[in-house]
């Protein structure tokens, strides 16, 4: 949420809170807790950027322009600015002070229709529209540390999680997945701490899941500085949160994880890390996911987990056929052929990888280049 913004520019960011204008102050008593539907934040962090309003559902940024702004050299910095915001994803609009002050209404309805026009629809996050494959690390963290394991048992240390995912970011992962399985009654104050360390050293999209029982606990992360929210073992058990989530955020923020396992001739649906099985079956499950609102899946074989024997290319099809949403494969990769089998035989839209990744065994650089020379699209 904050496209890896630097100390500084969250310090200039606090002390302009404190120093409204007139017209920031009349619009922000017209858009404040929820007026329009959706949260804007006030001089939020971007990059190098500090925008006036933004709203992170909507992928939306309202800047206001004051007299110093029509100075030919101000506008054009503006305009260039503006042009490297918009690189990320988030449309920019602009309004005149004397706008705010003869005009509010017309300015409330441009907002309103910037919000709802197709035209500033964003792609899910990292999805590059549906074409460019993503690959994405996966950091387990248990106790604000990175592990590793075989099969969801036998867990070792793998690193700090804030430095690992600025080292992702700077090798050109193009996303960052953090599962947390931390069981202890002050996971979500970690998390949330964690969250917002991570937020400012990252300009890549970021998903945060373990222990999302409820919409709070949702906010709290997305709030923090988190793209996407990821929930598992709760939407087996409330179906409806999913639905839930999807209405207060979006579809484009809900991930759903699915752990599977073969057993008796089924995929069964595992809850609580792997460790209990349940007799949902893994396609009809993933399918009432899609339709409550989940708006991608991440699919991991536990089967296949920790082994490095590759992916479960056959099921990831199977789903892949059955589904109108992206979805990321995880479980079993273990060499960059894997990755370039997983893409041309299941079609996916993402990769996922941990301890391949976590102990220098495939480079990310190294891999995509693998992956192009293959033909398969990927962003560099």
């Amino acid at each position: 949420m904050f496209y890896g913004a630097l100390n500084i520019i969250f310090e200039n960011a606090k002390a302009l809170k404190n120093r409204l204008t007139d017209a920031e102050r009349l619009l922000w008593e017209q858009i404040n807790a929820k007026k329009l539907g959706v949260k804007f934040r006030r001089q939020h962090p971007i990059s190098f950027f500090i925008a006036d309003f933004y709203c992170h559902e909507k992928k939306l940024i309202i800047q206001l322009d004051g007299s110093i702004h029509n100075v030919k050299e101000v506008l054009e910095n503006d305009l260039q600015r503006q042009a490297a915001i918009e690189a990320f994803g988030i449309k920019v609009i602009r309004f005149k002070n004397e706008e705010i002050y003869k005009n509010l209404n017309k300015v409330l309805e441009k907002i309103k229709e910037a919000m709802q026009d197709e035209q500033f629809a964003v792609p899910p996050l990292g999805g590059g529209g549906g074409l460019s494959k993503r690959i994405i690390p996966c950091l387990d963290v248990k106790d604000g540390r990175t592990v590793k394991g075989v099969n969801f048992v036998d867990l070792r240390d793998a690193g700090d999680p804030v430095e690992l995912a600025a080292q992702y970011a700077q090798q050109g992962a193009d996303e960052l997945v953090f599962l947390d399985i931390t069981a202890t009654h002050e996971r979500r104050k970690t998390m949330i701490e964690m969250v917002k360390s991570v937020a400012r050293q990252l300009n890549i999209p970021f998903t945060i899941g373990g222990g999302i029982t409820e919409l709070a606990d949702a906010e709290a992360l997305l709030n923090a500085g988190a793209d996407k929210i990821s929930i598992n073992s709760a939407a087996v058990r409330n179906p409806k949160l999913i639905e839930e989530l999807a209405k207060a955020f979006g579809v484009q923020f809900v991930v759903l994880a699915v752990d599977t396992k073969f057993v008796d001739g089924k995929n069964r649906i595992h809850l609580n890390g792997g460790r209990l099985i349940t007799e949902l079956e893994t396609e009809t499950w993933i399918k009432q996911a899609e339709d409550f609102g989940a708006g991608e899946i991440l699919l991991t074989s536990m089967d296949h987990d920790g082994t490095k024997a590759g992916f479960d290319c056959s099921l990831l099809s199977k789903v892949n056929q059955m589904i109108n949403i992206p979805i990321i494969a995880s479980g079993g990769a273990g060499s960059m052929e894997h990755f370039t089998e997983v893409f041309q035989k299941a079609n996916v839209d993402a990769a996922l990888a941990a301890s391949v990744f976590h102990y220098g065994e495939i480079l990310i650089p190294d891999l995509k280049q693998e992956l192009k020379r293959n033909n398969i699209p990927v962003r560099i």
